[in-house]
């Protein structure tokens, strides 16, 4: 007779580290600003008589996983780095974008229209991003990751990006 032993089941409940919940919760909130700006300048084109431009749709899809996945990804010590890199990559990517839609239709060069007439505003309120993400993950490795995540890491990658996407804009003009 062989005696079973019973298994017990715990639930686990995904509890985020005291240390980064005010990090993770305010990269929620200005996700979610940024997403909500977004959808008021760039309504989605939903509608048989609605003529906005259907690309619109892309940018929305990538402002909703910025908003609820990275914070999702970044509450756990086995996908902080995911999230860290989606959340870094977006930072990236809007930047790159949002300053070649300024650059397209330049602004008068005056104070105000380059403060107001560009979109310098929205970069500013999605770099800080990248600095909220960088605290969650000196959290969890605080020694850093040695040569990568540094300030230069991020700028090397930027400038390639950017770089891509202008030979991109050339090539397929």
């Amino acid at each position: 007779m062989t005696i079973q032993k019973k298994r017990r089941t715990r639930k686990t409940i995904v509890m985020i580290d005291s240390k980064i919940r005010r990090d993770v919760l305010a990269l929620f909130l200005l996700s979610a600003g940024g997403l909500l700006l977004h959808l008021r300048i760039h309504p989605l084109p939903f509608g048989p008589d609605n003529t906005e431009n259907p690309t619109n749709i892309v940018p929305f899809v990538f402002c909703l996983l910025g908003t609820i996945a990275v914070p999702l990804l970044l509450c756990s010590a086995r996908t902080f780095l995911i999230g860290y890199l989606v959340n870094g990559m977006g930072v990236i990517i809007g930047t790159i974008i949002m300053g070649h839609m300024s650059l397209s239709a330049p602004p008068e060069i005056t104070l105000s229209g380059i403060l107001l007439g560009t979109s310098l505003s929205y970069i500013l309120l999605l770099l800080p991003k990248l600095f909220i993400g960088h605290n969650v993950l000196l959290h969890y490795r605080p020694g850093g990751m040695g040569r990568m995540f540094t300030p230069a890491w991020w700028f090397r990658h930027f400038c390639y990006l950017a770089a891509i996407y202008a030979i991109g804009q050339f090539v397929w003009r």
